[in-house]
Formats: C-alpha cells, sequence, structure tokens
C-alpha cells in the first residue's frame, strides 16, 4: 500500500513543557495545505494526506501536543484548543509560509474551524470531513444520555454502564471521573481497564461495515492511555471552547470558502452538524456520502479526494 514519505521532518521549539512534531509532503514549492488529525488525542496518518496530488501540493501535518511523536505523550497541562491555535500558527511561520487551505475531520475539523475563526487572513480555504463541532448537543447524543446513539448500539451501552459503574463512575460525569481516576491510578492494571472502557464505546460507533469487537484491558498499549488521557481532558473541559462557539463565530470567516464532506450514516456526530454548518455558511458547499459513517467507506474516500481535488483547482 503507497504511503508518502515526508520530504522533510522536525519539532517545534519546546513552548510549555511540550515539544510538537510536524512532517511536510509532497511539493515544497506548491500551494501549502494544513491536515488537522483528529480525537483529540489521535495522530497525524498518512491517509491525511494521501488524498492529496503530492505533485501540486505541499501538505504539511503535525501531531497535536501530548499525542503521536509529539512529547510527552499524554501531557495535558497547557494542553488547550487555544494552545493547539498557537501551535498552529508557530508552525506556519515557522516553515515560512504565508497562508495556506486547512482541512481536518471529526476534532479536527473543530480545530480547523477554531483556528480560521482567529487567523481568517491566513487561511485560503476550509476542507472538512465528518464535522464536529464540539457542541453539548452531539456530546449529550453520543456519550451521555440512553435516548441518543445509545439505542442504536444499547449492548455496547449496557457494557459501558457496567464498566462505568464498576470504576464508581456514572455516564454523566464519566469523563471528568475518569480523568481523575486515570491520572491517580497506581497500577498498570487500573490504568487499562478506564483507557479500554473509554476506546470500547466511542471505538464502535465509527461504522457499521464491521461488527462489535472490545479490546481487552491486557492489550491496551502506552499510546493508547496517552491518546485517552488527552482525549478526556479536552472531553471535560468542554474542548476549551464557548457555547457553540464555532458556529457563532462563523461572520469571522464568512469570505472563506470551505467544502464540507460528511457520511449520511454518521452516528457519532449525525449529518445535522454539518447541514447546520453549511446553512450557516454562505460560501461553503456541503456533499453528503451515501454510504459512509464517521469513518468513511472505501468508496466515501475516494469520493472526498475527487471532491477536495475540485474544490481546490475551483481556488487555486
Amino acid at each position: 500500500m503507497y504511503n508518502p514519505i515526508p520530504f522533510n521532518e522536525g519539532y517545534l521549539p519546546e513552548q510549555d513543557g511540550h515539544v510538537v512534531s510536524f512532517a511536510e509532503y509532497g511539493n515544497p514549492n506548491g500551494q501549502a495545505i494544513i491536515s488537522l488529525h483528529g480525537g483529540p488525542g489521535s495522530k497525524s496518518k498518512s491517509k491525511h494526506v494521501k488524498c492529496f496530488d503530492l505533485e501540486i501540493y505541499h501538505v504539511v501535518t503535525f501531531d497535536q501536543r501530548g499525542c503521536g511523536k509529539s512529547t510527552p505523550a499524554g501531557k495535558i497541562e497547557d494542553n488547550t484548543t487555544q494552545k493547539l491555535i498557537a501551535d498552529m500558527e508557530g508552525l506556519r511561520e515557522h516553515l515560512g509560509i504565508k497562508s495556506w487551505f486547512v482541512t481536518g475531520g471529526s476534532w479536527g475539523s473543530a480545530l480547523a474551524l477554531a483556528y480560521a475563526e482567529q487567523y481568517p487572513d491566513r487561511v485560503r480555504g476550509l476542507m472538512l470531513c465528518a464535522v464536529f463541532l464540539a457542541d453539548k448537543t452531539v456530546m449529550d447524543w453520543s456519550f451521555t444520555t440512553s435516548d441518543g446513539v445509545a439505542m442504536l448500539f444499547p449492548d455496547v451501552w449496557n457494557e459501558r454502564l457496567k464498566n462505568l459503574e464498576s470504576l464508581g463512575s456514572h455516564v454523566q460525569e464519566s469523563s471528568k471521573v475518569l480523568l481523575s481516576k486515570l491520572l491517580e491510578a497506581r497500577t498498570d492494571k487500573e490504568i487499562d481497564e478506564i483507557v479500554a472502557t473509554v476506546l470500547n464505546w466511542e471505538g464502535n460507533l465509527m461504522t457499521s461495515t464491521s461488527d462489535v469487537s472490545y479490546t481487552a484491558p491486557e492489550d491496551i498499549t502506552d499510546e493508547d492511555s496517552a491518546s485517552v488521557t488527552i482525549f478526556l481532558n479536552y472531553e471535560s473541559n468542554d474542548f476549551f471552547l464557548e457555547k457553540d462557539q464555532l458556529l457563532q463565530n462563523l461572520s469571522k470567516i464568512k469570505d472563506i470558502p470551505m467544502i464540507i464532506v460528511h457520511g449520511r450514516h454518521d452516528v457519532l456526530c449525525p449529518f445535522k452538524g454539518a447541514l447546520d454548518l453549511h446553512n450557516a455558511h454562505s460560501k461553503s458547499k456541503l456533499v453528503a456520502l451515501p454510504e459512509s459513517n464517521h469513518k468513511l467507506s472505501a468508496d466515501g474516500e475516494v469520493a472526498k479526494k475527487y471532491i477536495f481535488e475540485s474544490f481546490l483547482r475551483g481556488i487555486t
């Protein structure tokens, strides 16, 4: 399978005890695109680069604080949305890029919007996928109410409730309680049980093309633990955003063209969020992928590639 190879990799100078890793792909003289990974707590992957023509475009990725190759892994101090935005702007300046396209999926789409709303003059266009607006409605639907996506996965939900109870938590306050327990855990067994509980809920909501499965605590890795620590930190702090901030600040980016690609059957971040974003932004276009969930199908990935290419050609 083809995996792009970066022509340059490096680290930003240490800030707040964090060292942020970045990579550059494609044509160093081409129009720049920065690709933002999801999570919070995930990392940059080759699929984030492969959907762009690397003979034409200069694609930049970076691992957000505490994620991937950035160090220290799982560090939550000074790890906020505002700090990530500052890292993005510092990376742009470090690489000598005047302006760039910004792309991201899931949490990456929320971070892309937050960055663009703070630095609209630096953004030539937005390419968003599997839109997540970091809003309470979606978080309740996906994580805290039995009347939401739990109705589609009642067996997984019940397993989650059982595990949360054994950990001394309940669903309404799970992120704060689990984060506290994770940071205070004294044994690897305690850590692994918490991390598995978190991963086994969200992980089963990504796609309908595979059966429900569970990761056993003994199979949890250090990378899993770091990822879940970062995720719980952001979730328990409302992603360090004000209520409905991303939609309310759209006037700041009203002149920035935007393409939105979203799976019609995304149950983790329902299609309504993508539609609300599209309806509130006059320079946006929305494409619903009929067979995709939160994780795009193979056909959906191909469609996204052509949709993004068409968008870029129309601007550049």
